[in-house]
Formats: C-alpha cells, structure tokens, sequence
C-alpha cells in the first residue's frame, strides 16, 4: 500500500517536473499590444495636442487623417493590416482634431491650424520628409496639410473623399449636419457598415469602429455633443477650394465607383486640384464607400513605393502586375488584394 502510494506521488512529480521544464519555452518576451499609446504635446501657447505615433523611428512616416468626427485612436481601424505595415517598413502618426476623444473642443481653430498642429508633431519628432493618407472626411485636413508642407511631402493617398468636399454643391442647404449630429448618442449607428461591407470579414472591424464612435463623441465627459462634429462640417464649406495647385508629388486616388459621397464628381477632378502632381486613379467599379479600408492592402504597397502596380489574387496567388497586364486578364480571373479576401 505504502509503495503504491510512493510510485502515485513519484508518478506525479515527475509529471509536474515535465510540465515545468515545459513552460519557459512557451512564456512570451513581451506584452501584446492593445494599440498605440496616445501622447500628448504642449505648444507655446498652452494648448494640448493628442497624437500617436506607431512604428519604428526608421521606418517610412506616413501622416493619416482619419474621416469625419473620428478620434486619434481612429487608426486602430487600420490594425488589421498591422503586421503588413510593419513589415512594409511603414510608420503612421495621426494626430487628433479638433474636439474629438481626449482634444478639448475650440470653436475659433479652423484647418489652417490643424495644420499647423501637424506640423508642430513632425517637427517635435525630427520628421522632415512623410507622405500623406487622408481618407473621406478627413481628405480636405489632408489637403491642408499638403497645401501647406509641400516641399515636405513624398507622396499623397487619398481614399473615399474628393476635392469637391466644401465646394458649392456639396455644401448646398440639403446637405445638412443634423443627420449625423442625432445619430451621435448612438455609436453603433453613427459608425456602422452595412452588411453588404466586405469589413465585415475582418473578426472585430465593426466593434472597433462602434468603440471608435463611442471614444470619439463622449470620451472626455462631452456626451455626444454635437459642437465638434457642426463645427468640422462648417469648416468644410467655409474654407472652400484649398489650393493645391502648387503640390508637386505622385497622388493616388482610391475611388469606389458606387460611392454616394463621389456622385456627379468629373472624371478630371484630382488634375485639376493638383495640376502639378503625377495621378494615380484607382477606380473600383460596384464599390462603395469602404474602398479606404478593403483596398488598405494596396494603399500601403502604394505607401511603401510600388508605384503603379496592382496587387492581384490569381488563382490562389498573391502578385503584384502592371495596370496593362491587368486590362488583358477577365474580372472574372482574378480579385484585387489579398487572396483572404472572400476567402
């Protein structure tokens, strides 16, 4: 009885001592990330400024501006994609607007000081040369931006938006605010995709973008006031055309052809804004207004320096081909992007 228990307990320890010679080699080297850490900067003028800064010091800086109404940690919705980015060698800094998530809300700051606020950011960061990547509502911030550090900026994306944002038409009476100020107290309308989306096969999008609505609009005890978001839309038309005419660098446009926002816009727009610039157009017939996000693939290759080829899936490959090796092959024979997509 005595040695039976003595072989049960042997028995065990040496399980036990298995197990924990085990376990060092699965422990992690570090903590996992719950997405970037939003810093804070002071200007002279007392004033905070939220920005985030994600990648390496060495790495490509790319500046984004996320759309309308949306806070610093907007960028999350790009996360997706994340270790591409990293491995593209691709660093994002995006810093907040205007009343948005932890940035106090000042009715008298109009785009030239965002601006000027990112600015202030790249310098403090010893950032000289960066490209831009502005998507829907954000473009115009992004145009700014370019209008004003043009000697700076290495290339420009622009997503989901247009230059036509607070121009005449797109400004006319009927175009009113109230229809996302009273969607504000409910993130999960104001931020949500439809189900038609092809976001929704990325696990967690669509709960990221209600947490982002959710930060966007009550984080600092604002509860969904809608100041913030009239004034961003005010600034759109009240600052008209930005000239851009002067900006000389390689601009790509991703365009849904089934976008709303993108109705009646001329097929010569972007040349005409940025007459200066080297255009490339990526039209995506049938798409809507998610091309920022289901097209992020191609934007940061665009990013990294690929110029104009186009990354295709081909019969279970990835690949990237010229915009004339892709005219001679059927829709039928290929998907753009990654081969995950509708896999």
């Amino acid at each position: 009885m005595k040695l039976a228990k003595f072989v049960s307990t042997l028995a065990a320890l040496m399980i036990n001592t298995a197990l924990a010679s085990e376990l060092p080699n699965s422990l992690p080297n570090g903590f996992d990330s719950l997405g970037p850490t939003v810093k804070q900067l002071t200007t002279e003028t007392g004033r905070q400024i939220h920005y985030v800064d994600d990648g390496v010091t060495k790495a490509h800086p790319v500046v984004f501006t996320g759309g309308l109404g949306t806070s610093v940690r907007a960028i999350r919705l790009l996360d997706f994609l994340r270790t591409m980015r990293q491995d593209l060698n691709i660093r994002m800094i995006t810093v907040e607007r205007n009343g948005f998530g932890q940035t106090q809300f000042n009715p008298d700051l109009d785009m030239a000081d965002y601006a000027k606020d990112v600015e202030y950011v790249l310098d403090h960061l010893d950032i000289d040369h960066f490209s831009l990547f502005g998507i829907s509502g954000g473009g115009p911030y992004t145009a700014k931006i370019a209008s004003r550090l043009h000697k700076r900026v290495l290339s420009i994306h622009m997503a989901a938006t247009s230059p036509l944002i607070g121009q005449a038409d797109w400004c006319s009476p009927d175009r009113g605010t109230s229809g996302y100020s009273d969607l504000l107290a409910y993130p999960m309308q104001f931020f949500g995709f439809p189900k038609s989306s092809s976001m929704h096969q990325v696990e967690g999008f669509q709960d990221t973008a209600f947490e982002e609505a959710a930060r966007a609009h009550n984080l600092r005890g604002q509860s969904a006031d809608p100041a913030p978001l009239e004034h961003e839309m005010a600034l759109y038309c009240s600052e008209g055309a930005i000239d851009t005419s002067h900006v000389k660098t390689k601009l790509f446009v991703y365009r849904g052809q089934a976008d709303e926002l993108l109705t009646n816009e001329p097929n010569d727009v972007w040349q005409k804004h940025y007459p200066k610039a080297t255009i490339f157009l990526r039209n995506y017939p049938g798409e809507g207004h998610d091309v920022q996000y289901r097209h992020l693939d191609q934007i940061l290759l665009d990013l990294s320096g690929q110029n104009s080829q186009i990354l295709i899936c081909k019969d279970g490959d990835q690949k990237m081909i010229s915009p004339v090796a892709q005219q001679k092959l059927s829709p039928r024979e290929y998907k753009l992007g990654l081969c995950q997509w509708d896999s």
